[in-house]
């Protein structure tokens, strides 16, 4: 299996899974974007080799709404 890396990256080289099936209601994103400005990033954004986001699409999509850029 591939190691675990974790790193900051520009959240502009990630991408939103496509395949996502959980969609995020503006009241819900809402509630993300408060939860990030409060408390900052707690967990993080799980992508795959080729940056497409396979946990957290939620919390890129906030981060970017604050103006995160990594």
């Amino acid at each position: 299996p591939t190691p675990l890396v974790i790193q900051r990256v520009p959240l502009a080289s990630l991408v939103p899974d496509p395949a996502n099936v959980r969609q995020h209601s503006p009241a819900n994103l809402d509630a993300i974007v408060g939860s990030l400005r409060r408390f900052g990033q707690q967990k993080p954004i799980v992508v795959d080799e080729q940056g497409v986001v396979r946990a957290g699409n939620g919390t890129l999509l906030a981060a970017r709404q604050l103006g995160w850029t990594e």
